[in-house]
């Protein structure tokens, strides 16, 4: 977990190139997190998409 936003969207941006998969940056209270597109479900708030193919 991640308590600042710049920080959590480096490390979204990385993992999708590097795994060549969707990730996003998600908001749990005060804190920020990133999870890729497969672990995603309706139930999070999202807070940006990265996307190593666009």
């Amino acid at each position: 977990m991640f308590t600042d936003i710049a920080t959590a969207r480096r490390h979204a941006f990385s993992l999708s190139r590097s795994l060549m998969v969707v990730t996003f940056v998600i908001a749990i209270g005060q804190q920020y997190g990133v999870i890729t597109s497969e672990d995603a479900d309706g139930s999070v708030a999202l807070v940006a998409e990265y996307d190593p193919f666009a």
